[in-house]
């Protein structure tokens, strides 16, 4: 059950200026009938309906009796504090000592500035209409179904009258862009209690708002009666400000049991509502049905995918025993074939043979010859040619006919023709294909090759090799990352290439130190002359793009900015060492 929650009242106003007394009229009407859920002596309608009598409030014999809305002529409950005003200026035309001739101390007059008092300061009136005597009852939790909506119907209207969020007169609706969307619901929206036949969408907008419904009832005044202290009558600082604690205290328990008695009013609503029942069935009965239609959706996906299956796996099944007997019958074909295919070689060869021997015009001079040619024709020819030739030797020993012999020798000749032009046509595209793999074998063996080491390659492997000495671990994959960092190769150098030509280095240098200086050196040990010429590791190509940087980066420029194009300018050297080299320059010149 949701909870609900009361709030405190509303702050204190300030009392309204007492008007002026006049001349008026001595009686003032009074409505019989009371608010709903008030007795009928406590609070006035917000309406009037039936007669109306005039009352003197002189004859009353219990002022006390009176409720304050009745004392200022039957105000109704929602009466303003500027109608209050007006009432109580009518009043005093009838009842104020000097009208009446009374003393101040007179209980009529006393009553009606009470009631002035009391309704024209909101804080105070909202205390008095929170005590004043007011139903409280709930239906029960039996109550009968025919009397559902008028028993709950009337309890909620009654309590209405405390809700700090007074119910909209209406559902405020927004524009929309699509036509199918319901308009937002306004929270303030209290639509009434309602019948059997309220559309459901009212019925849950009038119990959220009575779920979030907040009260302002204030039971400072009705703690007080039950205490039975007077704040006012109090002796002394101490008392009134136990009697103020008592009175607080005492408060706080009326109101909680004000809001579990709207809690209890509400639960009870919602659980014998025949609306909401027949709309939990409802819900319940489309969940069931969806629930089912989605267990036949899936049973139907099931049995679809599985008949899919099947049929997928016996066309799968069909497929291979056609392939498997087309296979099988192509073997018996095939197989038949070269039976008929070999019987019909036998049959050609013992025809041949007997040709031979038989001789006759055209006959071949040798059995050599004539075992050749009959061979090359039984390799070469098919089972639809190969009958052809024993049909021209007269087909069977029987029949045989010399004469053929001419067409046999005639048959290899064509053949043989046609067999060598497919042997050159053969032996030419493999010339061709090895000719492409022998170019395609020095290519990729370039490629392998190593290239030749450029003098900055050179001597950035020299400085490589000074910087990092042996016994560090991984030296030669440092130096190898050295020298592409620095040179930002386009193909990095490995280290297997930078041991190679580092051992091959040390190899000219040895032979250089064997020749002892000769002056004559070789070309090749040129990388290790200039650096014995230049301590720092400078090639005459290195110092010329220096000299040629500084000449084209003037001193007018900022000092970090010029050496910095400087650097980039000498790829092979960094700002550091540009600058070094600079100063040792300008020195020996100076010098």
């Amino acid at each position: 059950m949701p909870s609900l929650v009361c709030c405190s009242p509303s702050p204190t106003f300030k009392t309204s200026t007492v008007p002026s007394l006049s001349a008026g009229l001595r009686f003032i009407e009074l409505t019989i009938s009371a608010p709903l859920g008030l007795s009928k002596r406590s609070l006035a309608p917000a309406q009037t309906t039936g007669k109306k009598k005039k009352l003197d409030l002189f004859k009353v014999k219990d002022i006390e009796s009176l409720s304050l809305y009745d004392v200022l002529g039957g105000l109704p409950f929602t009466v303003t504090p500027e109608d209050v005003k007006k009432a109580y200026h009518q009043a005093c035309l009838t009842y104020h000592p000097d009208k009446t001739g009374l003393t101040e101390d007179d209980p009529v007059f006393l009553s009606v500035k009470k009631a002035f008092d009391t309704l024209s300061d909101p804080a105070k009136k909202r205390t008095y209409d929170s005590s004043a005597n007011f139903d409280d009852s709930i239906p029960p939790a039996d109550c009968p179904e025919r009397k559902f909506y008028a028993m709950f119907g009337d309890c909620f209207k009654r309590n209405e009258r405390f809700a700090v969020i007074k119910s909209v007169k209406k559902q405020r609706r927004k524009s929309t862009s699509k036509k199918d969307d319901k308009p937002p619901v306004d929270p303030n929206y209290c639509p009434p209690f309602g019948d059997d036949n309220t559309p459901i969408d009212q019925v849950n907008q009038f119990y959220s708002y009575w779920i979030n419904f907040e009260s302002w009832r204030d039971f400072t005044l009705a703690a007080s009666k039950k205490k039975d202290h007077d704040v006012e009558a109090a002796e002394g600082r101490d008392e009134k400000r136990w009697m103020m604690n008592e009175i607080r205290s005492e408060a706080t328990k009326m109101k909680k049991a004000e809001v579990k008695r709207i809690s209890d009013l509400l639960e009870r609503a919602m659980n014998l509502d025949p609306r909401l029942r027949r709309e939990k069935v409802r819900v319940a009965r489309e969940k069931e049905e969806k629930a089912g239609k989605e267990e036949r959706e899936k049973r139907e996906k099931e049995e679809k995918e599985k008949n899919e299956k099947e049929e997928k796996e016996r066309i799968e099944k069909e497929e291979e025993l056609e392939r498997k007997t087309k296979q099988a019958n192509l073997k018996a074909i095939k197989d038949k074939e070269k039976k008929l295919l070999r019987k019909q070689k036998n049959l050609f060869r013992k025809l041949a043979m007997k040709a031979f021997e038989t001789g006759g015009e055209n006959n071949w001079s040798s059995l050599i010859e004539a075992n050749d040619e009959v061979e090359f024709l039984v390799e070469k020819l098919d089972l639809m040619t190969l009958p052809a030739l024993s049909s021209a030797l007269g087909g069977s020993e029987d029949n045989l006919d010399v004469s053929g012999i001419a067409v046999v020798r005639s048959a290899y000749q064509s053949t043989k023709s046609g067999a060598e032009n497919a042997y050159l046509q053969e032996q030419s595209l493999k010339l061709k294909r090895a000719e492409e793999a022998k170019l395609k074998e020095e290519a990729d063996k370039a490629a392998r090759a190593p290239k030749p080491w450029s003098p900055a390659e050179l001597n950035a492997l020299h400085k490589a090799c000074k910087k990092y000495p042996v016994g560090g671990g991984g030296k030669w994959d440092i130096i190898a990352n050295y020298i592409n960092q620095t040179l930002a190769l386009p193909v990095p150098r490995s280290k297997d290439e930078c041991l190679k030509e580092w051992n091959v280095i040390c190899k000219k240098n040895a032979e250089i130190a064997a020749a002892k200086y000769d002056d004559n050196k070789e070309e090749e040990t040129k990388v290790i002359e200039e650096d014995k010429k230049d301590n720092e590791g400078w090639s005459p190509d290195e110092i010329k793009d220096l000299q040629a940087a500084l000449k084209k980066f003037n001193s007018k420029m900022e000092k970090n900015e010029r050496w910095s194009k400087i650097s980039r300018f000498v790829a092979t050297k960094n700002k550091k060492e540009c600058v070094e080299k600079y100063k040792e320059i300008r020195s020996s010149l100076k010098k």
